[in-house]
């Protein structure tokens, strides 16, 4: 109508307050900001202790094969290792392994942050903030994480070992930990191919109110 050439125009979209939408707590929320992770993807979370048994190894292993086709993933292990001499062994045998992957960028232990456990509605706000869950342990009693995932519609990825058969039986993907290149491109072929996982991502780094008004709007004021 106005004979405007569209280049003179800058369209601000509507957006949503995430923190709000989620109701993340303040704690988590920091960590959010601090570490950027809504520009983060894929955002993986293992909601572990730091034991030989969970084998963080693997996953970190798995971290640096899909940072290939995703520079900005991110590794999030909310659990912290107990102060048994065998435990703090393999914590430093995981940290050893981060430095050697040159993982530093990618990954959070939420232990150097918190000094305390993590409450439920924060270990809730990481689920729902994560693309989904690695939990390949070598061998549990149970696995109350997969509820968890359930509960709060997360994917979770997990060792093939019976009692996770049992608990999630086909509705999670079980997959071989022996084989890390099939296991890599398996997930790859998940978060290309799975429409809410991306637009889960293009909310979280496009439609955050505050990113929208920080650096579309504010600039043009």
């Amino acid at each position: 109508v106005m004979s405007l050439n569209k280049s003179n125009f800058h369209v601000i979209p509507n957006g949503i307050n995430i923190k709000k939408f989620l109701e993340i707590d303040d704690p988590i929320w920091n960590i959010v900001k601090n570490y950027g992770l809504l520009n983060k993807f894929p955002l993986i979370l293992s909601p572990i202790n730091i034991l030989e048994r969970k084998n963080i190894e693997f996953s970190l292993k798995l971290i640096n094969k899909l940072r290939k086709y995703y520079p900005n993933i991110f590794y999030v292990i909310s659990g912290k290792a107990s102060q048994h001499r065998d435990t703090q062994t393999y914590f430093e045998k995981i940290i050893q392994l981060v430095d050697k992957l040159d993982l530093n960028n990618n990954v959070l232990f939420l232990s150097n942050k918190f000094q305390r456990s993590l409450v439920n509605s924060e270990l809730h706000d990481l689920y729902d903030l994560s693309d989904a869950v690695f939990y390949f342990s070598k061998s549990e009693n149970f696995g109350i994480p997969i509820l968890e995932a359930g509960a709060t519609k997360t994917p979770i990825f997990t060792s093939d070992i019976d009692i996770f058969r049992e608990i999630g039986r086909e509705n999670i993907f079980h997959l071989d930990t022996n084989d890390l290149e099939n296991t890599s491109r398996l997930i790859f072929d998940f978060f290309e191919n799975n429409k809410a996982c991306q637009l889960f991502k293009d909310v979280k780094i496009n439609y955050n109110l505050e990113t929208i008004v920080k650096e579309r709007l504010i600039p043009l004021l």
